[in-house]
Parts: structure tokens; sequence; C-alpha cells
């Protein structure tokens, strides 16, 4: 593959207009409920990925990416990923939330158009060991891909869970 921008400009864009899609799949009553049978459908509220995504590609992937332009490798505490932090979240809602994701995906969209000169390939220090800037990026869809398949999984099967476990219940009591 020699045109790593447009490959990645285009799994950037897809992995977040699916992302979003995903979460709009949730009903906004269960937006932020821990779901059923966290086995299968996590244990993060669904607004919390969303959240989670956005701040690891705020503070880990666009330093990350700034590193090819001439940045030093970003400090491995910069990212508050934690319950606390959470808790400390104000705008929850839907578009709160999808808005901050996007707005910090397209920056880092944007940013592919600053290492068209890059080489993809080299290696260097990083966050994740030595790594070369492709692994950085496809790392950023790939994270997006599994928080989205736990949103999609939510939107798909988290009301017949709901309706499984009143069945269950009221078996109990019979």
């Amino acid at each position: 593959m020699t045109d790593w921008v447009t490959w990645f400009r285009y799994q950037l864009q897809a992995s977040a207009d699916g992302f979003v899609w995903a979460f709009s799949q949730i009903p906004p009553s269960f937006r932020e409920d821990l779901p059923p049978l966290p086995g299968y459908l996590g244990t993060w509220y669904p607004a919390r990925h969303v959240w989670h995504v956005t701040e690891y590609e705020r503070c880990v992937v666009i330093p990350s990416m700034n590193q090819w332009l001439g940045a030093s490798i970003p400090s491995g505490d910069i990212w508050p990923d934690d319950d606390e932090t959470w808790a400390k979240v104000q705008n929850r809602g839907f578009e709160a939330l999808t808005s901050a994701f996007r707005q910090v995906r397209q920056q880092q969209i944007e940013l592919l158009d600053q290492l068209v000169n890059v080489d993809w390939h080299a290696p260097r220090e990083t966050l994740w060991g030595h790594k070369p800037l492709s692994m950085i990026v496809t790392k950023t869809f790939q994270h997006t891909y599994e928080h989205g398949d736990t949103l999609l999984r939510m939107g798909l099967w988290w009301e017949d869970a709901l309706e499984d476990e009143a069945r269950k219940s009221a078996n109990v009591g019979s």
C-alpha cells in the first residue's frame, strides 16, 4: 500500500460513522444505564464507551500521531480513563458525546494530510513500544470497531435480554 493517507482517511471516517450509528441504535433511555448480561453486553454505560473512545483519541492518538511531525512521545499518564473521571463528565447526552467524538476524529483525519510524506513503516518509540505510524492509526480504527461492536450488541440485544430476565423472574415466582 502506498497511499496511506487515502486509506486511513477512509477507515477513520467509516469507523466513525459506524460507531456513531451503533450508539444511535441504543434507545435513549438505556444510554446511561448499565446493560443486562454484562458478560455479553459489557459493564459500562453505552455513553461511557463513546466518552472513552473520544478521550483515548484526544489524549493518546492525536499526540502519538504528532510524534511523526516532531512532537515528543506523550506521557503514559495523560489519559485519566477511570470511574472518578467519568463521574465528572457533565455533558453525557447523545449530541454532546457524538459531537465531541466527531470533532476529535475530524482532527485526526485532517492531521493525515500533514503526514503524506512520512515513512509509515519506520518504527519509533511510542506508548505501544517500538511501532510504525501505520500501527498507531490502525489501532485507532481497531479500537473504534472494538467499542462499536459492544454498542451494536447493546442496540441489538439489550431489550431481548431484559425480556428474558423478566420471564425468568416471573417463572421463579411461579
